[in-house]
């Protein structure tokens, strides 16, 4: 599991990185979600407790800053977090491979949470068009950005 401080030293790239260059990093109308980053690495780096902790602060300042329908927002950062910390530190989350696929899942949890809350009807269709996809550039951005923080900063996770 990372060390708290790489935990924080990840958690402050993500934030800048959404507030600038995630705005612009857009394909296909889909860009990289820090938020659900930040939640898989300290779930799995502090477990359940603090993931689903960090899944509901984080999901109730999105609700509140977007302003958005979404209500189910910190619902589904709490289940996301408390079932990556619970069930994630289980696997060999230090392969790059299964912290892909570990954050990819983060994304369909949460996507599915929020959307069968806010459009059941609707659901297929976004997950099909949004969440495949933007689960898939969040996973590649976000095992990018725990390089980095390993690599270039000297911190890295430990076994």
């Amino acid at each position: 599991m990372m060390r708290k401080s790489s935990l924080w030293v990840l958690a402050l790239l993500m934030i800048i990185l959404k507030l600038t260059l995630f705005t612009r990093a857009e394909v296909w109308g889909i860009r990289p979600d820090a938020t659900v980053i930040v939640l898989v690495y300290v779930a799995l780096g502090l477990g359940p407790v603090a993931g689903a902790l960090l899944g509901f602060l984080l999901g109730l300042a999105e609700f509140s800053i977007l302003s958005a329908s979404m209500a189910s927002m910190p619902l589904a950062g709490t289940v996301t977090g408390f079932l990556i910390g619970r069930y994630g530190t289980k696997v060999m989350h230090e392969s790059y491979p299964v912290q892909l696929l570990i954050v990819f899942l983060a994304v369909l949890v949460m996507d599915v949470i929020n959307f069968a809350w806010y459009d059941p009807a609707a659901m297929p269709i976004i997950l099909v068009r949004y969440t495949l996809l933007g689960g898939l550039y969040t996973a590649v951005v976000g095992v990018i950005m725990v390089f980095i923080v390993e690599r270039i900063a000297g911190l890295r996770l430990e076994g």
